[in-house]
């Protein structure tokens, strides 16, 4: 069975704008590195992630000029350079907070890019008309009148 590639390219898109956002603005800070050349690479990083997003062919890009799957491996190489610069410049010898967040970011990218199918369309689709009839139900009548769903006593489950 293959990798289940949850991520659509909507919802890559939308995380490439946030986690842009957010490595721009206040990552730094809360990573405790701010002032820090850290904080100057991952603010680099954040600012290179949300600029190719623009120009990626995807529903939240603006240009679309970049093929979707060029864009993931630009991902991949960048998570990959974000994880490698502390070690190459050598500031990891300035202590832990000075490498860490990059590894960090580099993982959660990687990660995206493992759940994130390459035709854009996702492996998991909801049934968008299922959803919208269970809406419309009346809550209290889909509520159990009996029994109730949880008691204690025998039905109790131990570890």
């Amino acid at each position: 069975m293959p990798f289940p590639r949850p991520i659509d390219s909507t919802l890559h898109g939308a995380t490439d704008y946030s986690v842009g956002t957010t490595l721009m603005t206040v990552f730094p800070t809360l990573a405790g590195i701010e002032g820090t050349p850290a904080a100057r690479q991952i603010r680099t990083a954040g600012v290179s992630h949300a600029g190719y997003s623009l120009f990626t062919d995807y529903p939240l890009g603006v240009v679309k000029a970049l093929p979707y799957k060029a864009h993931l491996a630009i991902d991949a190489i960048g998570a990959v350079a974000l994880a490698a610069t502390p070690f190459v410049t050598g500031q990891y010898r300035r202590g832990r907070s000075q490498w860490l967040p990059h590894v960090a970011l580099a993982l959660f990218e990687l990660g995206s890019l493992a759940m994130s199918d390459p035709t854009g369309r996702g492996d998991y689709h909801g049934n968008v008309e299922s959803v919208r009839r269970a809406n419309e139900l009346d809550p209290h009548a889909r509520i159990h009148q009996g029994k109730p769903a949880v008691s204690r006593g025998r039905d109790r489950v131990t570890a």
